[in-house]
């Protein structure tokens, strides 16, 4: 009866410590915001509000949250009137202190939680961006009805690029280095005082799969991961149709370029006008590993009549790969990105499984699939 009891006691314990734990508290002064009404808000659609509090003259203030057994952070606001004072990135524990002012909000202080000191790193660098913009712009407005316009108009447009430029490459870092905070999901979303979002371009779409990658590991069920995953695949797919049309009157299948084992980067297409085996492999596989047992004397036997094999590696162990390449001796182009299932030539050529290939002749037209062997042969001698 009294071990029942005590482990009553110690279950009722931990759960008020867990409870406890899970909760996060920010404390705080707002000046010269006497009798204003402050809000602690989630950032959703609609807005959802958490609290509030009248301010008096000293203008402290304090809030709690509960996240109970929610494990993600959280993206919050404290505003009055609807006017923002802090962005906030909070995680379950955190004691978070807060010191602002009404006349000047974008100088508020947070200590206490990381992720919201990263978005006050991101707040700081939109507004010094803005700033300067607005600059040019007003430097601008000056020569409306002159004679010295087009000229400004033109010097301006180069130097707004140039500031653009800088602000993208300085996300690019931030979402680089901080890629395991949810902050990195604000940076890649951040929309320019022009109305344009920063990242979005074909380009772009390596930074919302190293992103997604690696907040998936820490947070597999997270939204955020599900739009950075749905945005990575549609900047994908863009990146697919458009090399289809671009390369329509040269080509009728879409480029890949990723670096060999030195690091260069390597296009399939550079290869046109030889008759290519696109394959994928892994080192870790062994059925793959074996095939290339196969294709050494196929590649020995017709490379010099204009055969090429373009080999992409699912490793994500680059030591692992490498090693395999020279106990093997592959003589031919060997490339991998080290992101294993998630590279995105297999979502371009829609390969499911291993081992997997695609034959294509001089005018970059498949003309076979998953051919091994002899009949691998047959098909290569057909298209030399």
């Amino acid at each position: 009866m009294k071990i029942k009891l005590l482990f009553a006691c110690f279950v009722g314990l931990m759960l008020f410590v867990s409870c406890g734990n899970n909760a996060v508290t920010i404390n705080g002064n707002v000046a010269n915001a006497e009798n204003e009404l402050l809000e602690l808000s989630v950032n959703a659609t609609p807005k959802k509000t958490i609290d509030t509090v009248r301010l008096d003259a000293s203008g402290k203030f304090s809030f709690k949250y509960d996240f109970k057994k929610n494990t993600f952070p959280i993206f919050f606001t404290l505003s009055i009137s609807d006017k923002p004072l802090a962005s906030l990135l909070l995680e379950p524990g955190e004691k978070v202190t807060i010191e602002t002012d009404m006349k000047n909000p974008a100088a508020y202080t947070v200590s206490g939680s990381e992720g919201s000191q990263l978005l006050k790193e991101l707040n700081d660098k939109m507004l010094k961006t803005t700033i300067s913009v607005d600059s040019l712009v007003n430097v601008l407005t000056k020569f409306e009805n002159t004679p010295e316009y087009e000229e400004e108009s033109q010097r301006i447009s180069r130097e707004l690029a140039a500031i653009f430029t800088k602000h993208k490459r300085s996300l690019i870092q931030f979402v680089v280095k901080n890629n395991k905070s949810y902050a990195a999901f604000t940076a890649i979303y951040q929309i320019l005082p022009n109305g344009i979002g920063v990242f979005g371009k074909e380009s772009d779409a390596l930074y919302f799969g190293l992103l997604a990658d690696s907040l998936e590991k820490k947070y597999p069920r997270s939204p955020y991961v599900l739009q950075l995953r749905d945005d990575y695949n549609r900047l994908i797919n863009t990146s697919a149709i458009r090399n289809l049309i671009n390369n329509a009157e040269e080509a009728t299948i879409p480029d890949i370029k990723l670096p060999d084992a030195t690091g260069k980067q390597v296009s399939l297409l550079s290869l046109k006008g030889k008759v290519i085996l696109l394959n994928f492999w892994s080192s870790k596989d062994k059925v793959t590993a074996m095939n290339n047992n196969d294709l050494l004397p196929i590649y020995e036997k017709y490379k010099s009549e204009g055969f090429e094999i373009y080999q992409i590696s699912l490793d994500e162990d680059r030591d692992s790969w490498l090693q395999t390449i020279n106990i093997q001796k592959l003589p031919w182009i060997n490339v991998c990105d080290f992101r294993g299932q998630k590279t995105y030539p297999l979502k371009l050529y829609n390969v499911t499984k291993l081992p997997a290939n695609y034959l294509i002749n001089r005018n970059c037209e498949i003309v076979g699939k998953d051919l091994f062997v002899e009949k691998l042969e047959e098909k290569i001698k057909e298209n030399l």
